[in-house]
């Protein structure tokens, strides 16, 4: 009972609530609105997003997310990366262009431990963003692959999971799966270098480049690729060659940065037959 009550109160405006109390505590007395000031819409609790999820479905987005990240091999180091379009026995994984860099020999491995040799595919898109796609072929397994929904229209402070394999220890060579739950920061209408919109609030850590940022729904929605207050350089430059003012510099250095579906579908061979 007071859990629902606790429920409802957090749905109910300073109003209507109001007006029931006067309905179970004074029968008889007529409910008439002006006893009552009128203040709609104005929730007395105001609850995370996140805290009405359960653990179950976060758990569910979470192995989710685990069957659609994989592990990028780069020569003998590791990154992460989405599988993002099956066709037959190939499949696309996209990942950042600063992964690969490091490189010309690609591994991919799977949820299930299995390893599998890749080739970067070459792209006659935009090379300005931070965006590469390797493929590979299976003959042995299928693997799903990614649902995908926009994320150009969210607002700050919708809640956002992050996943991705981080190098925490140089001396540990198995790649241990990391998933997050942050928030929106900031959606930017300027597009960043590398194709950066996206800012939020979960720890991403070196490593994790690649990996997806899914909705409440495990829709994958961006993929990660810059952590917060970076060690050099300076990422925050627009594509037209501006830089943001003091305020925006400092929402964004304290911000992870992804690159939005909207973006990085160009790379899924199906992408115009997907609806964002």
């Amino acid at each position: 009972m007071l859990w629902a009550a606790g429920c409802m109160l957090s749905t109910l405006s300073v109003y209507s609530l109001c007006m029931v109390m006067m309905s179970l505590w004074l029968p008889g007395m007529p409910q008439r609105s002006e006893l009552c000031a009128p203040v709609s819409l104005v929730p007395l609790i105001a609850t995370p997003a996140w805290m009405e999820w359960s653990k179950a479905s976060v758990e569910r987005v979470r192995r989710y997310a685990r069957s659609i990240t994989v592990t990028v091999w780069v020569e003998d180091r590791w990154s992460s990366g989405i599988l993002v379009h099956r066709q037959g026995q190939t499949y696309t994984v996209i990942t950042n262009q600063h992964v690969v860099d490091f490189g010309e020999n690609y591994q991919v491995m799977m949820s299930d431990g299995k390893r599998y040799k890749a080739h970067l595919r070459q792209s006659a898109e935009d090379e300005e963003d931070d965006l590469a796609a390797l493929e590979f072929q299976s003959t042995e397994a299928s693997y799903p692959v990614a649902m995908f929904a926009p994320s150009l229209s969210l607002v700050p402070g919708a809640p956002v999971f992050a996943a991705g394999f981080p190098i925490a220890d140089l001396s540990n060579q198995q790649p241990q799966f990391h998933f997050t739950l942050g928030e929106v920061s900031w959606v930017s209408n300027r597009v960043l270098k590398g194709g950066y919109q996206i800012g939020y609030t979960n720890l991403i850590k070196k490593g994790m480049s690649g990996g997806p940022v899914l909705n409440r729904w495990g829709q994958v929605i961006a993929m990660n690729g810059m952590h917060a207050y970076p060690l050099w350089g300076d990422p925050y430059i627009f594509v037209d060659g501006s830089k943001p003012n003091p305020e925006e510099y400092k929402v964004m250095q304290r911000s992870s940065w992804a690159i939005p579906a909207e973006r990085f579908l160009k790379f899924v061979p199906t992408a115009d037959k997907i609806r964002l």
